[in-house]
């Protein structure tokens, strides 16, 4: 019998929702954007308590965002020192694709995965697409682990300290 995914639910503070919300907006310009995600995982369950933005040094282009490095260490080291959040994965945009990690996506967690100072385990992966404007997108969470990418239901916690009473976002 196979293993299932190390994640199986991925839930969302209000304050992550918000972010995440509030900058799929800027994919209005054409371009794609996201950031890093910094939470928690615990009985398979990952909870993202901080959305980072793209950056002011973000590469933003039409199907491909390359987050703000020095931005995302500072976002890391301030949750980390706040609540002892940690990195455990991305969200960005997809213009015309389908809500799917594409083969850049799978490439670049392939990469983070083998990288053993790291340390990761699994990659959480949001993926939003506009529904159908980004006034209101709709948002995909997928784990990654090993060679492969799971999809896993995707919740918003109600409120930023606990995940009771979840809703779906979908």
């Amino acid at each position: 019998m196979t293993a299932g995914p190390p994640i199986r639910q991925v839930h969302l503070t209000p304050a992550a929702h918000a972010v995440i919300g509030r900058e799929c907006r800027r994919s209005e310009d054409g371009d794609e954007t996201g950031g890093i995600l910094l939470g928690h995982v615990h009985d398979a369950v990952a909870e993202i308590r901080v959305a980072g933005d793209p950056g002011p040094g973000a590469v933003r282009q039409p199907d491909f965002f390359l987050r703000d490095l020095g931005h995302a260490q500072q976002l890391a080291h301030d949750a980390f020192t706040r609540d002892g959040s940690i990195w455990i994965g991305e969200w960005h945009t997809h213009l015309a694709a389908a809500p799917v990690p594409s083969e850049r996506d799978l490439a670049t967690y392939a990469r983070l995965l083998a990288d053993p100072e790291l340390g990761f385990e699994a990659i959480v992966s949001i993926i939003a697409v506009a529904n159908p404007q980004w006034d209101r997108p709709a948002a995909y969470a997928w784990t990654c682990f090993g060679n492969q990418a799971a999809a896993v239901p995707l919740a918003l916690s109600t409120d930023d300290h606990c995940m009771t009473a979840p809703e779906e976002l979908r």
